[in-house]
């Protein structure tokens, strides 16, 4: 009688995360949709709705604004909006946090098939695809273009989607594509299966570049990595990180944190991201996340 009087257990709580993600063609937005699949999978209590934006700049804005839970962002566009909210000293209107360092992203320069442009210097006067307005990508190409002396009243800009960009590079209506993304880029590989080519990114401008932006590291695009491109090529990266809202619960902070490692192994396109690393976030880390690498060390 008494365990027929028992009440019924309650129904375990649903929680909602806001995702924001990336626009097709680059490496924000299958990241994030693999990152959605695999947290929904390892939790029956976590529904995850994933919201398209045009990238890192989109993404600070709307996780400011709290549009938006969790995203991705660059280190250099993270610490930029972070900094700024400090610089007109309202600090109580921050709320970006950071999650997890996740890997470096290399600069594509991709140019068409028949272009002489042999460097950056030479897209003077050229139609160049620096990515739609709000990504990561164009806040990069913008920066590259200015520290090779280049104005951006010199150069005919096209905020694209990475996708139309690779078309309307194929199709000769743009002479250039920058995107920023871990490789493969699916519309880097689009554009340079059709005879498009990858130039290097390096020489004392690009150094000069790196110690006035300390985000941008010299790294390479493996050799193979793109169709008739057998050896390595010389460029610059930015850290991608995975960010989130200040005003998240920390339990569910230190929730998705610990998830994200545990998936970890189910997500190819993080396959060389430096664990030890992941905790450096050049923003502060949310106090979820904290506890969890602090609990973390203490099992080692």
């Amino acid at each position: 009688m008494a365990a027929a009087c028992r009440q019924p257990d309650a129904p375990a709580v649903r929680r909602t995360v806001r995702l924001t993600t990336g626009t097709p063609g680059a490496a924000f937005y299958p990241l994030s949709q693999e990152l959605a699949r695999a947290w929904a999978a390892a939790s029956t209590g976590l529904d995850v709705q994933t919201r398209d934006s045009a990238g890192s700049v989109a993404n600070v804005e709307a996780i400011q604004a709290g549009d938006a839970d969790v995203g991705l962002a660059f280190a250099d566009v993270a610490y930029t909006a972070y900094i700024a909210r400090l610089a007109k000293r309202a600090p109580e209107a921050d709320s970006l946090r950071g999650i997890a360092v996740l890997e470096l992203a290399p600069v594509h320069l991709v140019v068409r098939r028949d272009s002489t442009v042999a460097s950056v210097s030479d897209l003077r006067g050229r139609r160049v695809a620096v990515g739609p307005d709000g990504s990561g990508s164009a806040v990069t190409a913008r920066i590259v273009l200015a520290a090779l002396g280049i104005d951006l009243k010199d150069v005919r800009v096209e905020s694209l989607r990475y996708n139309e960009a690779a078309v309307r590079l194929k199709a000769g209506t743009i002479d250039a594509l920058f995107v920023t993304g871990r490789d493969p880029v699916e519309a880097v590989r689009d554009a340079v299966s059709a005879g498009a080519r990858l130039l290097p990114l390096a020489g004392p401008a690009i150094e000069r570049l790196r110690h006035e932006y300390p985000f941008y590291r010299q790294t390479l695009i493996p050799g193979g990595t793109y169709p008739g491109h057998p050896d390595p090529l010389d460029t610059i990266g930015v850290d991608n990180l995975l960010v989130c809202r200040r005003g998240l619960d920390e339990a569910l902070v230190h929730d998705l944190t610990a998830r994200f490692f545990a998936v970890l192994p189910s997500l190819p396109m993080l396959s060389f991201m430096d664990l030890d690393q992941a905790p450096a976030t050049p923003i502060p880390l949310h106090e979820g996340a904290g506890r969890y690498y602090r609990e973390r060390e203490l099992l080692r």
